[in-house]
């Protein structure tokens, strides 16, 4: 079992249900829905199509919705063409709207005068276009800045501001209106954008409890000042994606591996999920072979510890769709199987003790002692399951669970392989219909030695049981 969980991003290269069936059929454990494309229509379909291929195959797949967030764009340029900055040249930035030009840049955020300052930097197109601000005149809402990178950029251009502390809300009007869709809809995470302090989180937390409480939040890191107060934004959320993308051009790429490292190690601390995204295998949009640093990049990712890695546009608008996930699954498994990927179970309960953490770090144990011998956990909120997936069981991690959405969800747990069964009323028939479902699906055989975990009640919060048996007996 691949032990690392792989999401793929739906585009126009990826919609389809052949795609999405190959995509499954590779190893991709969560498929994410970018909010910042497509309309609601596409949306639906796409998750449509998940859904019936993935009950073909008879599997569980997660669907996480990325909202666009509060991504500051320029203008339009002039003719709708590609306009050329040169380096040293001086340029006029401003609030106000208007054509886009090599001399004049028009940027969609009103406080843009207020807020910028001589000496700070614009960031355009990713970064391919640096700006120093030289002179701010709030009055006539213009900044004169002089290119210190130059390079080309067409309409609607992303924009980032490094250091800036922005008056903006991580909830946009148009996220709310993707909210009221995806709330109704069959998603199991959401991804929120440009997060920079735990109240952004809980603003989100407070709209998505009233209507969806089993959707779990995960934070996207792609500001500096998200990653300064990381321990209040994991406290918040479910989980984190370290986002490189925009991190890279807001901080410095420079920085970013260390943050990386640092962010995925604070996360696991925390028992909250982490995700590393973009630019994984970037060259494969194009190609159907990675670049040698690009599988560096992801195994690194792997033995850093996350419990997910990401396919952008490798999957949503790339020739190699297919061929891209595959390749990361062949990647985590080769770094699984290696000598440097960490086998130490992580020790989680370094405050309140509880009955249940102690019940799990038990089976985890034993799963261990007895060579690698499966931990099967019967969950109704897969609380026990992420307990177990975080605290690093090594031997494989069943989870049973009579709602699918919690199923879903599982996907993306790091080593937990998810499984639908109706929960029968004792505990003894539970178990046999687990064992036969093991078996069915060539997981196991009659007589291998299995680790259970349950409560002997059913109500969340409840493990309490822990049994070794073999498969078979009574």
């Amino acid at each position: 079992m691949k032990k690392t969980k792989i999401i793929a991003t739906i585009g126009p290269a990826s919609g389809n249900a052949r795609i999405v069936r190959g995509l499954l059929q590779q190893g991709v454990n969560v498929f994410r829905l970018n909010f910042s494309h497509g309309d609601h229509s596409f949306h639906k379909n796409s998750i449509r199509t998940i859904r019936e291929e993935q009950k073909k195959l008879g599997t569980s797949a997660a669907i996480l919705a990325d909202l666009q967030g509060p991504k500051i764009r320029t203008g339009v340029c002039a003719g709708s063409g590609t306009v050329a900055v040169k380096k040293g040249a001086k340029i006029i930035v401003t609030s106000r709207k208007g054509p886009c030009t090599a001399e004049r840049i028009s940027i969609d955020y009103p406080h843009l005068e207020r807020e910028l300052k001589p000496g700070q930097f614009i960031m355009i197109n990713d970064g391919a276009i640096r700006l120093r601000v030289d002179a701010v005149d709030v009055a006539r809402r213009m900044i004169r800045c002089t290119v210190l990178a130059g390079g080309s950029y067409s309409s609607r251009k992303g924009v980032n501001l490094p250091n800036v502390n922005l008056r903006i809300l991580s909830l946009t009007a148009k996220d709310r209106r993707d909210l009221a869709f995806i709330l109704m809809a069959d998603v199991n995470y959401i991804a929120l954008s440009f997060v920079r302090r735990a109240r952004d989180v809980a603003a989100l937390r407070t709209i998505v409890r009233r209507k969806r409480p089993d959707i779990k939040i995960i934070a996207k890191i792609e500001k500096p000042e998200a990653a300064a107060a990381i321990d209040e934004i994991l406290s918040a959320s479910d989980g984190i994606m370290v986002a490189r993308g925009d991190l890279g051009v807001e901080a410095s790429p420079f920085e970013v591996p260390i943050l990386q490292k640092d962010l995925v190690a604070k996360a696991n601390l925390a028992g909250k999920l982490v995700i590393v995204a973009t630019q994984m295998l970037e060259s494969m949009i194009e190609r159907p072979l990675p670049t040698r640093a690009e599988s560096t990049d992801v195994a690194n990712a792997i033995f850093d510890g996350t419990d997910a890695i990401m396919l952008s546009g490798e999957t949503a608008v790339g020739s190699y769709p297919v061929l891209a996930a595959g390749t990361m699954a062949q990647i985590a498994r080769a770094a699984e199987q290696s000598g440097y990927f960490p086998k130490d179970m992580v020790d989680l309960c370094q405050g309140a003790r509880r009955s249940s953490c102690a019940v799990c770090e038990a089976a985890a144990w034993a799963g261990r002692d007895l060579g690698g011998a499966p931990v099967c956990v019967f969950t109704l909120s897969g609380d026990t399951a992420l307990y177990l997936s975080k605290i690093r069981n090594q031997s494989p991690l069943f989870a049973f669970s009579p709602d699918k959405r919690v199923v879903n969800m599982l996907s993306l747990a790091w080593n937990v392989m998810p499984i639908h069964i109706p929960f029968a009323r004792h505990m003894a028939d539970l178990i046999a219909d687990a064992e036969k479902t093991l078996m069915a699906r060539r997981l196991a055989k009659k007589g291998d030695t299995i680790v259970i975990v349950s409560g002997t009640t059913p109500v969340r919060g409840a493990t309490n049981f822990l049994r070794v048996k073999k498969i078979g007996e009574e």
